[in-house]
């Protein structure tokens, strides 16, 4: 076949100076695609901030949590991850549903005689409309709980909605740890994100989340991930050596910063 001119040559015979000036084009397609991602990791970045800013978290350094509710958070989270875990949903979905909680128990008044019951309820619900936001793959009901009627989770679920005026897509820590990673992190070794995952976990039980800007959370989540010693100078000048991390409180960082570091 090689042989017989009248056969087609399906070879493809290749110019080198062609191919060089393909990969110069390539080159070139590649930096402005690089460089629209980085635009766009940063208007995201902004966006977050913005929201966050809107939403109004803010730290209330005088803020006194009574008995019962510190009580019933802990109780909340503790069937929250439980749960969280055994339903193989994501650890922001736990994240949200304390939030929601935290958000709830601070707006809505509950009758003395009524809030064990109420706690409970409030849990379920929360973990629902969670999954619901977070989760690809939501199990039925009765995989969540079976101590009460659907009909009662569904109620508080109503309930949830109406309180928190339907805003339910609340900006968590769990938003800016890619952008974080990538600009902290020299290193990304396997595991590393989870590691930060779970301490965001772990410090739920310490602040009153609605009362904290996620963004000072999620650094100082990823800064343990990097250093789990830095003192508060070594940190502030990791964080104010990325221009773009200028939004970020320096001491609010470092006091959760500190608080992970209990173990």
């Amino acid at each position: 076949m090689n042989g017989d001119p009248s056969s087609p040559d399906l070879h493809c015979h290749e110019d080198p100076n062609f191919l060089y000036e393909d990969d110069e084009e390539m080159a070139e397609v590649n930096v402005v695609v690089n460089q629209n991602e980085i635009e766009l990791e940063e208007a995201h970045l902004h966006s977050l901030i913005d929201q966050e800013i809107a939403f109004g978290f803010r730290r209330v350094e005088d803020l006194v949590i009574d008995d019962w509710v510190q009580e019933a958070r802990l109780q909340a989270i503790t069937w929250v991850q439980t749960r969280t875990r055994a339903l193989g949903f994501h650890p922001r979905t736990a994240y949200l549903a304390i939030t929601y909680f935290d958000r709830f128990i601070s707006l809505q008044a509950i009758p003395e005689k009524k809030r064990a019951a109420f706690v409970r309820v409030i849990s379920v619900a929360c973990l629902l409309l969670a999954a619901k936001m977070e989760e690809m793959n939501r199990p039925p009901l009765s995989q969540y709980t079976i101590q009460f009627q659907g009909g009662s989770i569904k109620k508080m679920e109503l309930l949830v909605l109406v309180v928190l005026k339907w805003e339910m897509n609340l900006i968590t820590p769990f938003a800016f740890l890619d952008n974080f990673i990538a600009k902290l992190c020299q290193e990304s070794p396997p595991g590393l994100k989870s590691g930060i995952e779970q301490r965001l976990l772990s410090i739920m039980t310490e602040i009153h989340l609605m009362h904290h800007r996620p963004s000072a959370i999620a650094a100082a989540a990823t800064l343990m991930a990097v250093d789990q010693n830095l003192a508060q100078e070594a940190l502030e000048a990791k964080i104010t050596s990325i221009p773009e991390l200028y939004f970020l409180e320096i001491e609010a960082v470092y006091s959760y910063y500190t608080i992970m570091q209990v173990p």
